[in-house]
């Protein structure tokens, strides 16, 4: 068989309003989770400050959190933040590491006292603070030898029950052309796209008698190498209001705007095909852009029934986000054909971006409740415990059919959890010492494909009066599993997955 060389350099931008290919379980899960992040203070003690209060991270777990500080404060941090994945593919085991640092947080709260000692509100705080709930940078490898899918089963799906007469050429088509039209088309979407790469690529047949799809890769055994390359931030901005009430009750409400980033480049390699195989090699390509903005609604209060013992509850509501997307594909095969003539396909498809249609995610509600003792100025001790229940995160819009399907996963796959966070601080003069411990439950029944995340942090602060200087080491480890794709090639990696997050804060007080 003849094929020509396809390489387009050309800018185009595709509309697609029929299927969306970027979603999925996992990766609604990736964009829409939150880590354990904020000021040094708050990440030395796991962050649990439910009950405490008097943090400026702290006003993203309890709102009523600012009408504690004594003093107008302003503060941010820097953090240097080090990843390192352990995947296992069919017995293999490839290790990566990423480092990554940067700002991640910045913060202040403005007091007003009350000296009228006739009025029950003694003060009122108005507070913002911002800082990076999640960050996406980065990369996972993946290798090893397949012996049960390859890539021409990713293809060879989506051309399952297709008219193959269709994703031929004729001489005033061009691949971009027709690619085009089937993203375009109501008719089409992205699984003609899919099918259609397939056969541009060589990856397979179509045997048009019988209306068969034949493969041209023969195999037993396939060399993947795979690659998961993410980067982005989510950032949170919580706006707040709080006043204490007499000497025992504190109360606050935020509005909370979340901004989203995420890219996802994922590449796929895959070689080793036996010698009598026309082909030789694939290189597989998808890049995914989302972004958006959420918010979401938070009150809070806290009770100081006694100078040793703070009680806290907060709610915070669904988070509503706003999201977009935009992907596009490369792909490049090498083969043979009878006469051993070696042909280089490249598809390079980087510069048709496909736009789909805007799509909500809303996430679940989380009750906290907290406790705390006070040991006088020497310390305290804090324990937070929250509750969310993930099958309430819903998809839209409802009309459309993946979401739909994505709702009832949902419904399937994913439960309620629950998350414990313990946190101490020691004082000596203006030195003091923190640790703390968490535990976040997974939000699948099926553990394996994601576990629950644990970890450890502790940390030292100097209080120099007008400033403090606070410094914190976070770790915590989880274990997931990466499917290398929605169809055909279906095989999960397991990924162990340690982060070590060291942060530097400086506040102020005036």
């Amino acid at each position: 068989m003849f094929m020509k060389t396809h390489i387009l350099p050309f800018f185009f931008v595709l509309f697609s309003f029929w299927t969306l290919p970027a979603q999925n379980l996992d990766l609604v899960h990736v964009i829409t989770q939150e880590n354990i992040n904020g000021n040094s203070r708050f990440q030395a003690m796991s962050g649990a400050f439910g009950a405490l209060g008097g943090n400026l991270s702290a006003i993203h777990i309890n709102p009523a959190a600012n009408a504690v500080f004594n003093d107008s404060q302003f503060g941010f941090s820097t953090s240097t933040k080090s990843t390192k994945n352990n995947t296992s593919y069919f017995g293999n085991s490839t290790p990566t590491e990423n480092q990554n640092i940067g700002f991640n947080q910045i913060g202040g709260v403005v007091i007003l006292k009350n000296n009228n000692t006739d009025i029950a509100w003694k003060k009122i705080a108005f507070g913002f603070n911002a800082q990076i709930q999640k960050s996406y940078n980065n990369t996972v490898q993946i290798n090893g030898i397949n012996s049960l899918n390859g890539l021409d089963a990713y293809f060879l799906n989506y051309a399952a029950g297709k008219d193959g007469s269709v994703f031929g050429l004729n001489d005033e088509e061009t691949v971009r052309g027709v690619y085009q039209f089937f993203g375009e088309s109501a008719s089409y979407g992205f699984e003609y796209q899919q099918a259609f790469l397939g056969y541009q690529g060589f990856i397979f047949d179509y045997l048009e008698e019988d209306g068969l799809f034949v493969s041209n890769a023969i195999y037993s055994s396939v060399q993947h190498n795979h690659k998961i390359q993410t980067s982005g931030y989510k950032w949170d901005m919580a706006f707040t209001v709080s006043g204490q009430y007499n000497d025992w009750l504190y109360l606050g409400a935020n509005m909370n705007i979340s901004e989203i980033e995420f890219r996802q480049i994922v590449s796929t390699t895959e070689n080793g095909y036996d010698v009598e195989s026309p082909l030789r090699e694939i290189y597989f390509q998808n890049d995914l852009y989302s972004y958006g903005s959420g918010v979401s609604f938070q009150f809070g209060a806290i009770a100081r029934p006694n100078k040793n013992i703070r009680l806290g509850v907060s709610y915070k509501t669904p988070t509503w986000y706003s999201l977009n997307d935009e992907f596009s594909q490369f792909l490049e095969t090498k083969s043979n054909d009878v006469d051993g003539n070696s042909f280089n396909d490249i598809l390079d498809l980087t510069n048709t971006v496909n736009f789909y249609e805007d799509y909500t995610i809303k996430t679940p509600s989380e009750l906290n409740g907290s406790l705390a003792f006070i040991f006088g100025s020497r310390g305290l001790i804090s324990f937070d415990y929250s509750l969310k229940n993930y099958q309430n995160t819903h998809i839209g819009p409802n009309d459309n059919d993946v979401f739909i399907s994505l709702n009832n996963q949902i419904n399937q796959s994913w439960t309620s959890t629950s998350g414990y966070r313990i946190g101490g601080e020691y004082r000596q003069g203006g030195v003091s010492l923190r640790a703390g411990y968490h535990l976040e439950e997974s939000p699948y029944r099926n553990t394996s494909i994601l576990g629950d995340r644990s970890g450890y942090s502790y940390g030292i602060g100097f209080n120099f009066k007008s400033s403090v200087i606070n410094l914190s080491v976070l770790n915590n480890n989880q274990i997931r599993s990466h499917q290398l794709y929605d169809t055909g090639l279906v095989d999960r990696a397991s990924n162990d997955i340690d982060l070590q997050q060291f942060t530097v804060s400086w506040n102020f007080k005036f």
